[in-house]
């Protein structure tokens, strides 16, 4: 009898334990701000995941892929190849996408790094017939959280995204909306389900009511998942264009956006969503090559919760600033409380037009890899930000499209010892390497940290694309 009791009370007191645990479990999940959970697996740790073609007709698309590493790297391009490339130090590889499959890009031996192109020329949707361009990096691993501030839902535009499960379990995803006025749900996304090893590209427009913002929201019941957004515009009085990005697996404190524009030609807007359940409040630091651009009007500027703010950049600055040119961004949080920011530039006269997005770069690095936003641009420009508050020495390295056998990158002069000031940017026409098919940038600062950004305009296609460079990637070749 002493030793049922015994066993008895033990249950009692693990029990207790239990429901104690699962308790203090979700009162610290209700408090955290919302953030993304990374997977950490060892297995895929050397491998970028990529999206497949979005549409399976009318448009195209195409995988680049680089290596930092000083030596030979095997690269497996599933499915796309059948048996390894043998990646060069300094050289690249481009295939085209095919099928409706995820492509997962795997390194052996060294990281790899990977973006994906593409086309459209068709009829999509509410938007009609468009034709554009865009890019967007591969993602080094899943998320359960996927966050995308810029969008909309107007009659004049198409939105879907773009979803890749790498994993052999199924997912299961739930999508909802941030406005300017709050949280909306949609029952036709409450449940999306991707299947092990597929893409499902999701319909945005079809799920919500027409309206001129609208952040989307992935949250994973299921699984962990990789999204993209791509969005095809027509809106009147405006450059239509395709717009392509990885979105983002976390809100933070600090965005970085290099390449934007404000002049008679180009308009800047960024984009601020705030998933928490408190106000954010944030403010716009912008720069040129020659100063900063100050306003009153990009301080301290609230985001109430579970909504987004869409911040016109020409708007908030005097009538004589309006025409500063090139410009660079950074998004600060003043309270602690994260948010997730997106800029998008349209441009438009004879010599540019079309329009770019991306979701911003949370980090500052001294090692970038930039891919190549476009394989056959017209114009090719890399864009430097220097955030902090020392000058820098940036040195940037060719790594040469279409050898998988060849030597190491190379160092061009006009490229190499290039200062960028403390809280400045530093724009670089790449006009000497176009049509070298699908060259990478390896950007190395020798004594300081930057942020690096590159932007193409396509005049085959009317359109203007652009890609964050991914940061801490390998030692420079020399």
């Amino acid at each position: 009898m002493i030793d049922q009791k015994r066993d008895m009370t033990l249950l009692l007191v693990v029990g207790a334990l239990l429901l104690a645990g699962i308790g203090l479990d979700l009162a610290t999940n209700d408090a955290e701000p919302a953030r993304a959970e990374r997977s950490g697996s060892a297995f895929f740790e050397r491998a970028q995941f990529c999206p497949s073609l979005i549409l399976e007709e009318g448009a195209g698309a195409e995988v680049s892929i680089a290596t930092a590493s000083p030596e030979p790297v095997p690269v497996e391009p599933e499915p796309l190849e059948d048996e390894p490339l043998e990646l060069a130090a300094g050289s690249t590889a481009t295939r085209p996408i095919e099928g409706v499959e995820p492509v997962a890009v795997e390194g052996f031996g060294s990281p790899v790094a990977a973006a994906t192109s593409h086309f459209v020329d068709a009829r999509v949707g509410r938007a009609g017939s468009v034709e554009g361009i865009g890019a967007g990096n591969c993602a080094t691993d899943a998320s359960r959280n996927w966050y995308f501030p810029n969008g909309d839902s107007s009659v004049a535009t198409d939105y879907r995204l773009v979803v890749a499960n790498p994993f052999p379990d199924e997912a299961v995803v739930q999508i909802d909306f941030l406005t300017s006025e709050g949280e909306e749900t949609s029952a036709q996304l409450s449940e999306v389900a991707v299947a092990s090893g597929q893409v499902e590209v999701v319909s945005v427009s079809g799920a919500s009511v027409p309206q001129d913002l609208l952040s989307v929201r992935l949250r994973s019941a299921r699984g962990r998942v990789i999204a993209w957004k791509a969005l095809w515009t027509k809106p009147e009085g405006q450059p239509p264009g395709f717009e392509f990005t990885l979105g983002a697996p976390a809100p933070d404190t600090e965005w970085y956006f290099p390449a934007g524009e404000v002049s008679d030609r180009a308009q800047q807007t960024i984009t601020v969503m705030n998933p928490n359940e408190e106000e954010s409040s944030v403010s716009v630091a912008l720069s040129t090559d020659e100063g900063p651009v100050q306003s009153s009007r990009l301080i301290e500027i609230a985001v109430a919760p579970q909504s987004s703010r869409q911040l016109v950049i020409p708007n908030r600055l005097e009538a004589r600033r309006r025409n500063v040119g090139g410009i660079s961004a950074v998004v600060s949080v003043d309270n602690e409380v994260p948010v997730v920011a997106e800029s998008t530039t349209t441009y438009d006269d004879d010599e540019m037009s079309g329009r770019i997005t991306e979701v911003g770069s949370a980090d500052v690095s001294d090692r970038w890899l930039v891919a190549p936003p476009s394989l056959e641009p017209t114009t090719d420009s890399l864009v430097l930000q220097n955030p902090t508050t020392e000058e820098t020495t940036v040195n940037v390295v060719i790594y040469d499209g279409g050898s998988e056998e060849g030597a190491g990158g190379t160092s061009p002069e006009n490229l190499q010892g290039i200062t960028v000031p403390p809280g400045l940017r530093v724009s670089i026409s790449l006009e000497d390497i176009r049509g070298s098919g699908g060259s990478w940038l390896e950007v190395v600062a020798d004594n300081g940290e930057v942020v690096a950004e590159r932007i193409t305009f396509n005049e085959s296609r009317s359109d203007a694309s652009s890609v964050m460079g991914q940061p801490d990637f390998g030692a420079p070749l020399r």
